[in-house]
């Protein structure tokens, strides 16, 4: 009889790769947080060419992305928005994150958060239970500035809200983007409260981009927050194609 495995919630898997993590934006060095995506290989250049197009939108974290080609499938290593917290946490920013959701786009603006789950409530990653429902809206958004994309809403303590930004300029400035938000202290962000004395802070879902392949019709496989990927052994997407 096989061992039963012990429910681990997202919560815990997201902290336990936040910890791992060793990725520094300023040297270009270290481990990322990764999301893997398996899809066969004749299907490999329609999805890459998806996944740029969706990069350019400003919809994924960052364009530098890992082929491991298979026999049938390739799996493809693409960078997870959990990724800028880890960073935080390295230098000293205790960021909590939050939940993973929907958020309405209109005019190219992010407005509200329409939906959410809760990373303590679930085993199952959020990002992976609304991309199976498929209920976005991502290439509406990418062709008219209008509809629904996938992001996370994190927390961190007010007064670390100015080193928040000056880190975020850094990951800038190494490729890693997608902040939807960065709230004020005790505000809302995106419609959704934080604690008290705490800032919020909204980020595009990495996985976007397997959602944005999926509405192309696109079949594939995806894991989000699957593990830890050496950023030197990736390459820009652009080099790729």
């Amino acid at each position: 009889m096989a061992a039963v495995q012990p429910l681990i919630f997202t919560l815990a898997r997201i902290e336990n790769l936040m910890y791992q993590a060793t990725f520094d934006p300023l040297d270009m060095k270290g481990r990322i947080i990764t999301n893997t995506t398996r899809v066969n290989n004749e299907s490999l250049d329609e999805i890459l060419s998806v996944f740029c197009d969706t990069i350019k939108s400003g919809l994924a974290v960052s364009p530098m992305i890992k082929i491991i080609p298979g026999k049938r499938m390739t799996k493809i290593k693409t960078a997870c928005s959990l990724t800028l917290c880890a960073v935080m946490l390295k230098n000293g920013i205790p960021v909590h994150p939050k939940g993973g959701g929907l958020v309405e786009v209109v005019k190219r603006e992010p407005t509200r958060f329409t939906d959410m789950l809760m990373y303590w409530a679930t085993t199952i990653d959020p990002i992976d239970v609304l991309t199976a429902q498929g209920l976005m809206d991502i290439t509406g958004m990418m062709r008219t500035g209008n509809g629904r994309i996938l992001g996370n809403l994190h927390e961190a303590p007010m007064l670390a809200r100015n080193r928040i930004e000056d880190l975020l300029t850094i990951l800038a400035r190494a490729g890693f983007a997608g902040v939807l938000e960065l709230g004020q202290p005790n505000m809302d962000v995106l419609g959704v409260s934080v604690e008290r004395d705490h800032v919020g802070m909204a980020l595009v879902g990495g996985t976007n981009l397997v959602a944005a392949a999926k509405e192309c019709g696109i079949e594939l496989m995806h894991e989000s927050i699957s593990d830890l990927t050496d950023i030197q052994e990736m390459k820009h997407i652009e080099a790729l194609l």
